[in-house]
């Protein structure tokens, strides 16, 4: 295994769209969520330390989950949990896991990892992330976001326009759009030019980090003094509070790639489902003949279809006349919406929070 390439893996969110199964004391990382055994925290550990040394395997998590990843992944080394001191996106994790990956090996290359996702071809993963590493140790001021053709015209994944070709499968990026309407994905797709985007970002540590001055001045003015004081070890918890207090709470393409010109997507050859939502669990399940998925459940369906039922172990629901809704029992919830609008559940929890209390959510 090249020692040059490292990983990081985001574990810190708390899955509000995979609600009332996902909850903020455990939330779906940490959950079996696909049947397979494993959660997707191991299911995504499992897949890179196939090509990547577990050395060099980091996660970062909210510090009240420090115990859980431990308990899943026993064999990760104690300095490579990095334990967020309060919640934001995915930008200040990243930034500390760049600072921590750049002061252990100035010659490398990370890949950082979303862990909520399905991936099939698992060959032709780790191809393509190695290639994109070796493209980013290369070129060391190019930041490498990956990309899968569309299956389908979706208005749930966000869309990265190629441009130019400047290596092997990897385009120069024309423009980012999040979430767009469903006529617009139509005409993306049929374009052939626009790729899903993975949420899977492949970069030197200081290609990222220089990208982060650019592009956000509250942190970028201090930047200077954050590296310093990080890679001689002066005060470090001090050192990550001010990286998180000072980042807005935006995600990487929103704050960095959206600004920056120094952007390259990967056309990538692997198959690829983002376990976000009970629309996509639905997406990645085997369906009956009316295309319905039931989990854990003798349930009986009638004249339903496009419908996901999860039930607890040993408990049945009867359920007539249904068209693309969920039905998702888990600790004293039982919530039944539609399943095409995956906003709905967060505005459910925060009802649920304040008028029903914490030990609901």
């Amino acid at each position: 295994m090249n020692r040059n390439h490292y990983c990081i893996i985001l574990a810190g969110g708390i899955g509000s769209r995979l609600w009332p199964a996902s909850r903020q004391s455990k939330p779906k990382q940490f959950l079996d969520v696909l049947e397979v055994g494993q959660t997707l925290l191991q299911m995504t550990y499992a897949r890179f330390s196939k090509f990547i040394s577990q050395e060099n395997i980091i996660v970062a998590t909210n510090m009240n989950y420090a115990d859980l990843v431990r308990e899943q992944i026993p064999q990760l080394p104690p300095g490579n949990l990095l334990l967020e001191p309060m919640r934001r996106n995915n930008v200040p994790a990243a930034v500390w896991a760049a600072l921590e990956v750049g002061r252990r090996n100035p010659n490398a290359a990370m890949v950082v990892s979303p862990c909520d996702q399905k991936i099939t071809e698992e060959e032709n993963f780790a191809e393509d992330v190695m290639h994109a590493l070796e493209y980013a140790r290369h070129n060391r001021h190019r930041l490498v976001t990956l990309g899968v053709r569309p299956l389908e015209a979706s208005s749930h994944f966000g869309y990265i326009q190629m441009d130019d070709e400047v290596a092997k499968d990897i385009y120069s990026v024309q423009s980012f759009t999040e979430k767009p309407e469903k006529d617009y994905a139509q005409i993306f797709m049929e374009s052939g030019e626009f790729l899903w985007n993975t949420g899977l970002f492949v970069w030197t540590p200081d290609a990222f980090t220089s990208a982060i001055v650019e592009a956000m001045p509250m942190l970028g003015s201090e930047y200077d003094e954050i590296m310093r004081r990080y890679r001689v070890g002066d005060n470090v918890p001090e050192v990550v509070e001010r990286i998180f207090s000072r980042s807005p709470n935006l995600t990487i393409e929103q704050s960095v790639l959206e600004k920056s010109n120094n952007v390259d997507v990967m056309l990538c050859h692997f198959g690829w489902v983002d376990i976000g939502s009970w629309r996509s669990v639905h997406y990645a399940f085997p369906k009956d003949e009316n295309r319905n998925v039931i989990i854990d459940s003798k349930s009986l369906l009638y004249d339903c279809h496009n419908c996901l039922i999860k039930l607890p172990e040993g408990h049945v629901a009867v359920i007539e006349g249904l068209d693309d809704y969920i039905v998702v029992e888990d600790g004293k919830v039982l919530v039944i919406c539609k399943k095409s609008d995956p906003k709905a559940i967060r505005k459910f929890v925060n009802d649920a929070q304040l008028n029903l209390g914490e030990e609901f959510v």
